[in-house]
Formats: structure tokens, C-alpha cells, sequence
């Protein structure tokens, strides 16, 4: 049996029953699921940022789903899930890695645009009816772009960022040639990267490899002209030695779609920031997105019920 953990309303899982032409048990809460795990050999659920969506497992839940044999997440990240006590019970886990890639690095590309043609502040000058002349945008065209994460979304950007003409520094944690990258460096470099760099962008998922990955020492690496994007998670990037590097100038901009606790406090001085583009964790939903998800979710139950090869099953795509 199918259960989907997740408890909002959303399209992905009347699309798989669809696409099934069966039932998969919805659950609301944790004591449903309870009651309905022992009979799943497949749980549907989010692994990652979005898991506060889905009703979380924990060990109880673990122990009644005896018979659970694959976990599919809708998000790319997994860090939400107890994946070493999945491991022990023998359990797959795949995730959601590149139905997300168009989409997060369309944001990308977009919201390097709104900075250096100050698009967010001819927006505050709109609504304020100003007239108000800005004469030093910057063309992404001969600029440098840092992408720490060069996976599959990491590729996407850069791919994109080349149509403008941009040189490309990607940061892997196993450096090798990356189509789209000009170089490609392990983390040993950041800082030499982000001293090259225009624009810096964090795609790389959250471990205890990247957890503040972006701190004081990087921020002060960086040029006082440079823009800084985090798609990724809230907790690679010290939020307190953000804000003080915008505040004090060290860097001249972010766009953030990713914070420390989200939604975002309405007391975090983020929100009255001039410099700051603030987006509420919504860089990777798009239809299209949603589109691929519900087709690498539906391929790989058909798969594993064949028998065949699971896509990104999460043991193949642990690093950045």
C-alpha cells in the first residue's frame, strides 16, 4: 500500500492516483498514520525545507511500518528524514533531484538581473510614485559567477549564466570538469572563488559539510560589489554574519529564499533591508516543476514494483 504522509493540499498526489489507478492513503495527522503505516511498503513524503508539509517520521512511526520498503520525497533535500535508521530497516530513499533545476535556476538568473538593474528599488519607487534615476546598473555579461553546489541544479545555472556571457567558478566537493563550469574547485578554494566573484550562489544541500558553510571569514572573502543567493538552505549560510555583512557594507547585496526559521520573523531586520530581495522558500515550486515531480514519483513506484533500477536513489547523490 501507498501512504503519503503529506497533510496540505496539493496536486502531486490526485495526480498519482491518477496516473496509478489506485488508492493512496492520505494521512492527516501522526495517530492516522500510525494506524495506516503497518500495511505501506511505500511512503510519500518531504525530506527536505518543505517538511514542516508533511507529517514527520520519527522512530514510533519507523517501527509500526514494518513492512515499508521505499520512501519517496518531493523535495530534493532529504535532511528531514531519520535516514540512518531508514538505512538500518533496509529502507530505499529517493529523492526529487532535478525536477527542481529549470525553476530554481530561472529564480537564480532572475534575481541576479533584479540586483544589478535595481529592479527592487525602482519597485519601491513605483509604489511610492518617485521618479527616481539610477545611472550604475551593471550587465551580467564579462561578470563572475560562483556557484557552490555543482550538481544537477549547480549545472542548470551555469548553463544558464553562460547565455550571458558570464565566467563560472564551481565549487564540488570532488572537483572535476562540469559542463557550463570554466573551472570547477573543491571547497578547499571558496575562498579564492569568492574573491573572483560578482555574484556568489549557494545550491549545494544541507550536511554537516555545509552547515554555515558561508560564515564571517567567506563573507569578508567576497567583493563589497557582490550579490549573494542562497536557493539552498537556511543553515549553510550564518544568517547573524549575513546580516552583518550587509549591514556594515562587507557585500552589496542578497536575494534569500532560504532562511535559519521560516517563515522568516517579522522582527528579522532582513525584511527592512534595501539591499535584500526576500522570497518565502518558493524558488523550486513552479507547474513545470510540479509536472516533473509527479512523473519521477510515479516511474520510480513502477520501477520498484518491476524490480528495476530506482532514479536518485539517495545513496548516489550525497554530495555537492
Amino acid at each position: 500500500m501507498i501512504v503519503s504522509l503529506v497533510h496540505w493540499k496539493n496536486r502531486y498526489i490526485p495526480a498519482l492516483k491518477e496516473l496509478l489507478c489506485e488508492k493512496i492513503y492520505e494521512c492527516r495527522d501522526r495517530q492516522e498514520a500510525l494506524r495506516v503505516l503497518p500495511d505501506a511498503d511505500i511512503v510519500i513524503t518531504f525530506g527536505g525545507g518543505d517538511g514542516d508539509y508533511a507529517i514527520p517520521i520519527d522512530g514510533e512511526m519507523l517501527a509500526a511500518a514494518h513492512g515499508l520498503r521505499l520512501v519517496l520525497s518531493l523535495s530534493s533535500g532529504v535532511e528531514k528524514l531519520p535516514m540512518q535508521a531508514l538505512r538500518e530497516k533496509n529502507v530505499a530513499v529517493c529523492n526529487s533531484r532535478g525536477a527542481h533545476g529549470v525553476s530554481i535556476a530561472e529564480y537564480v538568473l532572475g534575481g541576479m538581473l533584479v540586483m544589478s538593474h535595481h529592479f527592487h528599488q525602482f519597485l519601491r519607487s513605483q509604489e511610492q510614485s518617485r521618479w527616481k534615476p539610477i545611472v550604475r546598473g551593471e550587465d551580467l555579461e564579462g561578470g563572475t559567477l560562483c556557484v557552490i553546489g555543482a550538481g544537477s541544479i549547480g549545472r542548470e545555472i551555469a548553463r544558464k549564466a553562460k547565455a550571458f556571457d558570464m565566467n563560472v567558478i564551481g565549487i564540488k566537493r570532488r572537483p572535476e570538469p562540469v559542463c557550463g563550469f570554466d573551472r570547477v574547485w573543491g571547497a578547499d578554494r571558496l575562498h579564492e572563488a569568492l574573491a573572483l566573484s560578482d555574484y556568489v550562489v549557494m545550491v549545494a544541500p544541507l550536511t554537516s559539510e555545509t552547515y554555515h558553510m558561508m560564515g564571517e571569514a567567506e563573507f569578508r572573502r567576497m567583493k563589497e560589489t557582490a550579490i549573494f543567493i542562497n536557493v539552498s538552505r537556511g543553515d549553510t549560510v550564518d544568517e547573524s554574519a549575513l546580516i552583518r555583512a550587509l549591514t556594515e557594507k562587507t557585500i552589496a547585496g542578497a536575494v534569500l529564499d532560504v532562511f535559519h526559521e521560516e517563515p522568516l520573523p517579522p522582527e528579522s531586520p532582513l525584511w527592512g533591508m534595501e539591499n535584500v530581495l526576500v522570497t518565502p522558500h518558493c524558488s523550486g515550486p513552479t507547474k513545470n516543476t510540479q509536472r516533473k515531480t509527479i512523473r519521477l514519483i510515479y516511474d520510480n513506484i513502477v520501477r520498484y514494483r518491476q524490480g528495476g533500477e530506482l532514479i536518485n536513489l539517495f545513496a548516489e547523490n550525497q554530495t555537492y
